[in-house]
Order: structure tokens, then C-alpha cells, then sequence
């Protein structure tokens, strides 16, 4: 069960050949921790974390203390398997043991050999590590004050049962009080008897009196209702009548009409008096209105070859077309839709827009034609997209009161020119390491550019990968280096 009271401690771990002093992790325990002491180790190599899980590796860790007391070989809990984390808590049992001494322990890991096979066989060691067990404060009490704690709990043990004999008396003399309570309630129930009593006669008669005034009403309503009824009957009757009078009236008039057209009709075409349609394609081709056509009858585009040839481009007249092999460079093809605008002879402006992508191209005529002008947008840019840095190196740490950069990446893309952007800022970083890993496809080839570091340095410069890895290097020797040590710059290139 966690409840947030856990001491928990993370030491790194290399998996290297280097023998190393025992590294004193700087921090200790107490005999009294239960549950609660935690060493977190992180396992890493040359290339960063170790990728561990249940099914290839198995990690245990032994302890023994300065007095000679030894734990049993534990295995160790994996935490994280893509950070390389495994923990382990250690036994309130051994660290009472162990109580002002030092612990020495080590971790070992061992490859799952699922066949058996000894060749296999692969445990790798790590370094030693130390931390201190010291004896709890409380534990220190002498035996005097240990002798007045129990004197008091003495004391209050018989305060309680003095307490305990009071209240038993009270509830002996509560008999008394019992019978008092017996009398009160029987003359309660005397009373309400009597009232319900006389509420029930009070209720008899307001029921005699209500059926009464209940059956004089219903009368008086059936009354009502025959007498509405019938002047209703009689008001429905009158208005069918008036209304039968005025459709019959109606009815004889629309006859009368429509015999009439009926007969003006037959006399028109005895007379031959309807538009032929000869005449009826004059009347219409008489009328002022646009003639022009801009597409086909089924709405689709005309198709026109112009066979490379601008002269055949600019004797398109105006109108919408489907143009093939456009004379046009940098176009996405050279068919397309043609759109032709004119103002008479003067201005004339030719739109063609490739068919297998957004693209837009324009030319222009006033006296001389134009180039080729492409006008849709073509610039892209992702802004600053932030990243941690990895293996174990700190993120943002300088110049942060100078409102310093973040670490981030950026591409910008105008037209067929593509600019990167990147920015580091960090510490904790071990030189010659990986530090980033950026998109597989950030750079197209291998980029190198100076850094600010420590000015107790020769200098450093960053070493940006097209496969994403992104290194630091120091100029001459770096084995003064150390964790609080930095890198701040920003760098840009064209692809």
C-alpha cells in the first residue's frame, strides 16, 4: 500500500568493464523503516537505457553490513522497463540488523536461458555501492522514563473504572423514572383515542353534506349540457345550409367559365392562331440576352490540344477549357483547366491550374504577355517543437532567470528550399554520448556546428545525424568534464 511516506533513493548504474571505488550513494536508513526503505537503480550502457522486462532478464541484489550481517541474494522488482528502472525494498529485519553500521551491496543481472544451454549463460555485475543504517531516535529512551509511562496508563486505568461504576448506579436509580414514563404514555393514549373520536363523526357528516351538494351539481351540469347541445345543433344546421347555397352559386358560374374558354379555345384553332415553331426559334433569337457558350451542354469543360505552341495558348477566346500539353515549367503537369478572361482585345488574362494538384498559374497580357506566375501559397513552417534530451542529461537548465531557449526543433519550407532549426540547452551531459533523438528525416545530411560550453573549455560543437542522433564533443581533453557542466546554442541549416 503506498501512502506517499515511502524513502526512496535512485542510483544510476553503467554497465561497463571499469572498476571503480564503491560509490557512496550518500544517504541511509533507519532500524525502524518498515516498507518504506527503497533503492531505485537505473541500468544504462554506452547507448543509453537498458531495455529489461520480465521475459529476457532477471536482476538481483545482495547486501552485507560492516557487522558482518548479510542479506539473502533478492531479486529486484523491474519498474520501468523502457528507462531501464528496477527496485527493491528493503527487509525492517536486516536493516535492525545492520542497525550504525554501513551496507555494502551490489546488482547483478542475468539473461533468461530459456534452452538450457550453458553457452547462453550471460550475468553482468555491476559496481559496489554503500549507504548507512542508523539506530532510530525513539529507541534511545531510557529505562526511567519507560517506568513513569506505565505509572501513568495505571493511573488511568483506574479513573476508567470509577467512571464505569457511576454509570452503572445511574441506570439502577432509572426504575423510577421508567413507571413515571408508563403513566405519561397511557394518558396519551387516552386523548388520542378521543380525538379520533370525534374526528371521525366530524368526517361522517362532511361526507353526508358533500354527496348532497355533489348530486345538486351534477344535476344542474346535465342541464346545461342538453340545452347547449341542442342550440348547438341547431347553429351547425343553419351554417351547412348557407354554405350548400354558395358552392351550388359557385359551382354554376365556374361551369359558365370554363365553357367559355373551352370554346374560345376551338375557335383559335380553327382559326390557326398558335406560334409555329419556325416562328417561335425567330421570337426567341429576337430577344436580347447572352449567347455565349462556356461549357459543353453536359456542363463539362471543352478539350483543347495546344501542342506546346504559346500562339495556340493566346488564341483561346474566352471561356473554360481542358488544355494537354501547355508549354509551362515547374508546373505539377501540362494539363490542366484553362480559364480565359478578356476585356475586348486589350486586357486578357489566361488562369491554368494543373489537374493533379492545387497549383495556380497565371499569365497576364496589357500591350505584351507575362511570364508564368504561380500565385498559390507554398510556405510551411511547424514552429518550435520542444524535446527532452536523454540518457540521463537535464533539460532547460541554463539561463532560465535570462529568459533563455528551451531545447526545440523547427523546419520552414518556401517553395523547394526547406530550413532546420534546433535548439539544446542542458547539462549533466557526458561527452561523445547521445544526447537527443530527433525525427529520422530532420536532416539529409550529417550537420556540425560550435556550441557554447564552459569557457574553461577549448571549445564544444554539436554533431547532428540523418538518422536523428545528436551528440556533444569537447575540443581536446575532457576528463575534467563534469555533470553541472553545459551546452547552450542555436543552430540553422538548409536542406
Amino acid at each position: 500500500m503506498t501512502n506517499g511516506i515511502d524513502k526512496k533513493a535512485l542510483f544510476k548504474l553503467a554497465s561497463e568493464p571499469y572498476l571503480k571505488p564503491i560509490s557512496d550513494l550518500g544517504f541511509g536508513f533507519y532500524n525502524l523503516d518498515e516498507n518504506t526503505a527503497i533503492l531505485r537503480f537505473q541500468l544504462y550502457n554506452d547507448k543509453g537505457p537498458l531495455l529489461i522486462s520480465k521475459e529476457n532478464l532477471t536482476a538481483y541484489a545482495y547486501f552485507e553490513s560492516t557487522n558482518g550481517s548479510a542479506s539473502d541474494v533478492m531479486e529486484l522488482e523491474i519498474e520501468d522497463e523502457f528507462k531501464g528502472i528496477v527496485t527493491i525494498t528493503l527487509d525492517s529485519a536486516f536493516l535492525h540488523a545492520c542497525t550504525n553500521t554501513t551496507v555494502t551491496g551490489q546488482v547483478y543481472i542475468g539473461v533468461n536461458n530459456v534452452d538450457g544451454n550453458p553457452q547462453y549463460n550471460e550475468v553482468a555485475v555491476f559496481r559496489e555501492f554503500k549507504f548507512e543504517v542508523a539506530d532510530a531516535l525513539i529507541n534511545k529512551i531510557n529505562s526511567t522514563t519507560k517506568i513513569e509511562y506505565i505509572r501513568m496508563f495505571s493511573q488511568l486505568k483506574q479513573r476508567i473504572e470509577q467512571e464505569v461504576k457511576d454509570i452503572k448506579e445511574a441506570i439502577a436509580n432509572g426504575v423510577d423514572y421508567v413507571a413515571e414514563m408508563k403513566t405519561v404514555l397511557q394518558q396519551g393514549k387516552d386523548a388520542l383515542n378521543k380525538i379520533v373520536i370525534d374526528g371521525k363523526a366530524d368526517i361522517n357528516t362532511l361526507i353526508t353534506q358533500s354527496k348532497t351538494d355533489i348530486d345538486e351539481t351534477v344535476a344542474q351540469s346535465i342541464e346545461d349540457i342538453t340545452t347547449l347541445s341542442n342550440n348547438t345543433k341547431t347553429a351547425i344546421q343553419n351554417i351547412a345550409d348557407t354554405v350548400n347555397q354558395s358552392v351550388t352559386a359557385k359551382s354554376e358560374q365556374v361551369i359558365t367559365h370554363v365553357d367559355a374558354k373551352v370554346e374560345a379555345f376551338n375557335q383559335t384553332v380553327e382559326d390557326n392562331g398558335f406560334v409555329t415553331p419556325e416562328q417561335l426559334d425567330t421570337n426567341i433569337n429576337s430577344l436580347n440576352w447572352q449567347k455565349y457558350k462556356l461549357t459543353n451542354d453536359d456542363g463539362s469543360y471543352q478539350v483543347i490540344a495546344i501542342g506546346d505552341n504559346l500562339d495556340n495558348l493566346y488564341k483561346l477566346p474566352a471561356g473554360n477549357f481542358y488544355t494537354t500539353s501547355v508549354p509551362i515549367t515547374g508546373a505539377s503537369s501540362t494539363a490542366g483547366f484553362t480559364s480565359v478572361e478578356k476585356r475586348e482585345d486589350v486586357v486578357k488574362r489566361i488562369t491554368f491550374r494543373p489537374y493533379n494538384s492545387k497549383q495556380t498559374w497565371v499569365k497576364r497580357f496589357y500591350n505584351t504577355w507575362s511570364d508564368w506566375e504561380r500565385v498559390d501559397s507554398t510556405s510551411t513552417d511547424t514552429g518550435w517543437i520542444e524535446f527532452n534530451l536523454i540518457n540521463g542529461a537535464a533539460t532547460n537548465t541554463e539561463y532560465g532567470n535570462r529568459n533563455g531557449f528551451k531545447c526545440a526543433y523547427r523546419t520552414i519550407v518556401n517553395g523547394s528550399v526547406t530550413e532546420r532549426c534546433l535548439r539544446i540547452n542542458g547539462s549533466n551531459i557526458v561527452p561523445g554520448q547521445t544526447i537527443a533523438n530527433l525525427p529520422s528525416d530532420f536532416c539529409k545530411s550529417a550537420q556540425t556546428f560550435p556550441v557554447r560550453i564552459p569557457t574553461k573549455y577549448a571549445g564544444g560543437y554539436l554533431v547532428i545525424e540523418p538518422s536523428g542522433n545528436v551528440k556533444l564533443y569537447v575540443n581536446g581533453d575532457s576528463s575534467a568534464w563534469l555533470s553541472s557542466d553545459y551546452a547552450y546554442g542555436e543552430m540553422s541549416w538548409k536542406d
